[in-house]
């Protein structure tokens, strides 16, 4: 009614579906490639998200301090398909079961309930979606009671590692349980790196893009109305508004 007034700035949040690897199927790189390729994370923007969202087709926010991603992933459905072929599920053949869980957000459902219906249709394999109050979802993400599971990062400050670091090793966030001593090592050479200290990160990005212990789907922003009287009040990747510098004419 008032869109004049609307405001949709890009926020530093990555929402991807974390992959537990100790799932006997997810455990296989193959099975968690063809899911990512199967997903039109454009659709689910401009449908489902109404298109204040944008496509993750990296893991990295863009314009993270000057941060290029070098991967790109993509949606191709006969590669999907042949992959889950070659990992002993053609069409969904005794594909076991898989359990999603996402915090109680009727955006959240929303996707959920799209992600179901594609990879049903161009996989063949159906996956249970699971509503939590938010407690129980924290509780069980914490103790990795799942198979797939919503992890939205909104990052701590503008840089890569931010997001970057969650995915190491031992990293206490590090829902997948994924391990990867090369990306490791990238991760803590990086801050050795000098003038190539983003292409160490984004070479680290890659293996994870590689691997995908993580899906990626879309990256966040900010929704508001805000009156033209307002001054000061500037679109910055943290959303952080000192009041000292707002003021109302």
């Amino acid at each position: 009614n008032q869109p004049e007034h609307l405001r949709v700035d890009t926020y530093l949040e990555s929402v991807v579906y974390a992959v537990n690897l100790k799932h006997p199927a997810l455990s296989d790189p193959r099975v968690r490639k063809a899911l990512s390729l199967s997903l039109d994370r454009e659709m689910i923007t401009e449908k489902v998200l109404y298109g204040v969202r944008k496509p993750a087709f990296h893991y990295v926010p863009p314009g993270t301090a000057g941060y290029q991603s070098s991967g790109r992933l993509t949606e191709n459905i006969e590669e999907a398909k042949r992959l889950m072929a070659e990992a002993g599920y053609p069409d969904g053949e005794n594909f076991p079961e898989v359990i999603f869980i996402y915090p109680s957000a009727q955006d959240s459902q929303r996707v959920a309930e799209v992600i179901q219906q594609q990879w049903q249709q161009h996989l063949g394999i159906r996956i249970e979606i699971d509503n939590l109050e938010r407690q129980t979802y924290f509780s069980r993400r914490r103790e990795r009671d799942f198979d797939l599971c919503y992890f939205g990062w909104v990052g701590d400050y503008v840089d890569p590692t931010t997001f970057l670091n969650l995915w190491v090793s031992d990293a206490g966030n590090n829902l997948a349980g994924w391990r990867n001593p090369a990306y490791d090592a990238l991760i803590a050479r990086a801050p050795l790196a000098g003038e190539k200290r983003m292409d160490v990160l984004a070479e680290a990005e890659q293996l994870l893009l590689d691997e995908l212990p993580i899906l990626p789907l879309y990256f966040g922003a900010t929704q508001y109305l805000k009156d033209p009287r307002v001054k000061g009040w500037d679109a910055n990747l943290l959303d952080a508004h000192p009041l000292r510098t707002v003021s109302f004419e």
